[in-house]
């Protein structure tokens, strides 16, 4: 019985680890986070990501995310990533300690994840901008066009 159940959650790990390599990042993304709407003003942030292949092992991936009213301080970027495992990683030579993670090994979207040595203005972004959240995938690129043709 203990040698079934172990050769059970082998089998789910390989799948998993499979389907991981396998998954297609194509898409748009958008910010899961709450935000509210006073007098014409966003609170709280908001943002974006698109993704599309360049070949087999890259990706291009435009990010853009803002931290709302009052001072609407944003960042962006747009870089062509190395893909791997459901994995793709940006760094920028303006700051050295920036690095940010796109896990696509998620259902339902990404999940960014910003680390920098200093917050307040780290990866080239405004004023204490962060990136970070788990961004919803909205649509599969590609699909949504050709669907409208």
């Amino acid at each position: 019985m203990k040698k079934g159940i172990g050769l059970l959650f082998l089998f789910l790990y390989i799948s998993f680890v499979l389907n991981a390599q396998n998954i297609n990042p194509q898409g748009y993304y958008s910010l899961d986070s709450k935000t509210r709407v006073e007098n014409g003003d966003t609170y709280g942030y908001f943002g974006s990501v698109t993704v599309r292949p360049v070949d087999s092992i890259h990706i291009l991936v435009n990010l853009y995310v803002c931290k709302g009213a009052p001072s609407y301080n944003s960042g962006s970027f747009e870089d062509t990533l190395l893909y791997k495992n459901g994995i793709a990683v940006h760094t920028t030579a303006d700051d050295a300690s920036c690095v940010i993670t796109f896990n696509f090994n998620t259902a339902g979207g990404v999940i960014v994840e910003e680390k920098t040595k200093d917050a307040n203005d780290g990866c080239g972004f405004g004023h204490a901008v962060v990136a970070s959240g788990f961004y919803k995938r909205i649509r599969e690129e590609g699909v949504h066009e050709k669907s409208r043709q």
